[in-house]
């Protein structure tokens, strides 16, 4: 069964006891990740669940792994789930064909099964699985509005016994990003801020937080890449290597810049000229002409190319802790050197 927006987001808080499986999917993907954090805290109650967090990469290689996840008893008793991420097609059959079986035998998996994806076509055969499936679920979300993402930033806040000057509140949630994940990051450290500051938020203390010389330097990383100046590129990280600056943070800027170029291509698509100011952060006038050129550079299916790189680079610098920060600087060559060949 299909759910759409709000109703999506409240079947995830309070889920249809007898499915098994849930679709989450939309082009934010943060909103994804929120409802599975949702559909475990609702599955697990007070005594919580084991997770096993799986990804296309981990299944591809091992087709096993999905199943050996479902079928697995918690030697404690306790209630499991499999969360996997998903681009949608990569092992989009696997994970149909495990959701056939869990309608045709209820008894054949002892874990429930989250599935976190992106955009999906209404042609999307893992979609259109979840959708007729009589014991799955498949949740569309959609982003939110301004007004709705000022309400969670003020509900933060009060959590922390503050308060924010509305100039400051259009300030802040402008210069959010579109991903719900990322902007939640945002969310959090201004709450940390406002702890104990025994005043309003002011429009000066955003404007503090936000521009840093490191976050600076990130963006001209991540500019001179997407341009096609490897130069330039190579000698930022340089620089932000020397500050101490993680190659984590630069992947996370990396991905909240291409989110915002995904959703430019998409409001282009959709008639709009001129769409910089309906961007998060926007893009002001003086800023489109270069940015314009930047999109002409990159096409939707070559930036969602590039967000399988950074998911795979990320995966490599954790693992790899400090010693991984060439899997950044590849990445960032690697973008530069592609940007550079586009006239």
């Amino acid at each position: 069964m299909l759910h759409k927006g709000r109703a999506a987001e409240g079947f995830a808080r309070r889920p249809d006891p007898d499915v098994w499986a849930v679709l989450a999917f939309g082009e934010d993907e943060g909103l994804a990740f929120d409802a599975g954090q949702s559909l475990i805290a609702s599955w697990g109650g007070k005594h919580g669940m084991d997770v096993t967090v799986l990804d296309d990469d981990a299944v591809r290689k091992e087709p096993a792994l999905l199943f050996d996840a479902l079928e697995a008893v918690s030697l404690l008793g306790d209630a499991r789930a499999v969360r996997l991420r998903t681009s949608g097609d990569k092992i989009a059959a696997l994970i149909i064909e495990a959701i056939e079986i869990g309608d045709k035998d209820p008894a054949r998996f002892a874990a429930k099964l989250i599935i976190e994806a992106g955009s999906l076509p209404a042609k999307s055969k893992l979609r259109g699985a979840a959708e007729s499936a009589k014991r799955a679920a498949c949740l569309q979300l959609f982003a939110e509005e301004e007004a709705d993402v000022a309400g969670r930033v003020k509900t933060a806040l009060l959590a922390e016994g503050a308060v924010i000057d509305p100039p400051a509140l259009d300030a802040f949630v402008g210069d959010l990003p579109g991903n719900r994940a990322l902007a939640n990051s945002e969310i959090e450290k201004l709450a940390l801020y406002a702890r104990g500051l025994g005043r309003p938020l002011t429009l000066e203390d955003i404007r503090a937080l936000s521009a840093t010389d490191v976050k600076q330097a990130i963006s001209g990383v991540i500019n001179a890449a997407l341009d096609g100046r490897p130069g330039e590129a190579h000698h930022a990280l340089d620089k932000l290597a020397e500050n101490g600056t993680s190659g984590i943070s630069i992947l996370r800027s990396l991905q909240m810049e291409v989110l915002r170029m995904l959703s430019a291509h998409e409001k282009i698509a959709g008639g709009d000229g001129n769409p910089g100011k309906y961007l998060r952060p926007p893009i002001w006038p003086n800023e489109w002409p270069a940015f314009r050129v930047r999109l002409g550079k990159w096409p939707a299916k070559r930036l969602m190319r590039i967000m399988e790189r950074i998911h795979d680079a990320e995966r490599q610098t954790k693992v790899a802790g400090p010693s991984g920060d060439p899997v950044v600087r590849l990445l960032i060559n690697d973008l530069a050197k592609a940007a550079e060949a586009v006239r």
